[in-house]
């Protein structure tokens, strides 16, 4: 393949909503070029995006508070066409909660897990083998706060993924500065069981925002929204968590108000990337054999607030999104330092998350 088929979600509505909805391109493996950008699916407020494995369906979360003219966010699914990479809109159900803001699908593709940022709950959601959406089997609320007042009053669910094995999922909650633990059966009727110990418990106000696996299913990397930092995890790949490590996703001395958002590994494990909102840059870090982290540098994301950006299935390139300059840039990763330097941007209006198929 010459071209990896490629999604931006984007917000539509707001101060800051200037999108259209979702939209497609490709990106040229060779060059890093990005071509035939387009509006893929109008639709309100898709905030995230998540492939199934097979990378024929993709589903987008709506960031509302209200659907169908009832409280709440929804969820949406999507055919993908093989020849052009266009979207076929499937069905759309309520989150089951307020504000959406991420999805996961685990490898067999049987559910979805969405994460309702507002109240904090999860809805779990069985998928068709058709790519549709089933009504949601299981609605967990979230619950406690942290010591931040205006982010932490009560849950926050912001992320779930599920474990490389695919036996155990785990919810970050930002508002209670935990990480939550499940167990995942696929043949319950309520897939997702809480195991007995909380799970992993960051720094009081950190607010643990998402997080991601190293390739080899031993470590864990949390990423921590609010002071601006990243636990690195040891796990024992039965749903148990070791805090290993808590680095800063900025160089020493910066003084700039910052969130911390996007956290992305290479396909190799041997560097980890996080995104800076207010610093406006993606932090580099280099991997050990034995999972941790050595800070190497934070480099320019490219544009105002990069919300979210992801790395191409071979490592060589680094798409950022930015939420309040519009466009989408491209970087060349240098394989052996794991630094990049930037290839091309494109305008993208406020974009909010990038996949690649």
């Amino acid at each position: 393949m010459d071209y990896f088929s490629g999604y931006i979600g984007t917000y539509t509505q707001g101060a800051t909503g200037r999108g259209q909805g979702i939209y497609a391109f490709k990106l040229d493996t060779e060059s890093g070029t990005v071509k035939d950008l387009r509006v893929a699916a109008l639709c309100v407020n898709p905030s995230y995006l998540a492939l199934a494995p097979s990378k024929k369906y993709l589903y987008a979360v709506h960031e509302t508070d209200t659907f169908d003219g009832k409280p709440g966010g929804s969820v949406s699914a999507f055919a993908i066409k093989a020849e052009t990479g266009g979207l076929t809109f499937l069905n759309r159900k309520s989150s089951k909660g307020k504000s959406p803001c991420h999805i996961a699908v685990n490898q067999e593709a049987t559910h979805g897990v969405v994460a309702n940022y507002t109240g904090g709950t999860l809805g779990v959601f069985p998928l068709e083998p058709a790519g549709a959406l089933g009504e949601a089997v299981q609605i967990i609320p979230l619950h406690g706060s942290g010591p931040h007042k205006d982010r932490q009053e009560g849950p926050r669910a912001h992320f779930f993924m599920f474990d490389p094995n695919n036996a155990y999922g785990c919810a970050c909650d930002l508002g209670s500065d935990r990480v939550m633990i499940y167990s995942f059966n696929k043949y319950e009727a309520a897939p997702l069981s809480p195991l007995p110990a909380p799970g992993f418990s960051s720094k009081p106000g950190a607010g643990p925002r998402h997080g991601v696996f190293h390739p080899n299913g031993n470590y864990g990397y949390v990423v921590n929204e609010l002071d601006s930092t990243v636990d690195v995890l040891r796990y024992d790949g039965r749903g148990g968590f070791e805090k290993t490590q808590s680095l800063s996703t900025l160089p020493q001395g910066t003084t700039v108000s910052n969130t911390a958002a996007a956290i992305k590994i290479g396909p190799d494990g041997r560097f980890l990337y996080v995104s800076n909102r207010g610093h406006d840059s993606i932090a580099v870090y280099k991997v050990s054999d034995r999972g941790g982290l050595e800070f190497l540098q934070t480099l320019p994301s490219g544009g105002k607030i990069p919300r979210d950006f992801t790395l191409d299935p071979t490592g060589t390139f680094l798409l950022a999104c930015h939420q309040d300059s519009d466009n989408l840039v491209v970087f060349r990763i240098d394989r052996a330092s794991g630094l990049f330097r930037k290839v091309r941007e494109y305008e993208v209006p406020s974009g909010v998350c990038v996949i690649l198929a």
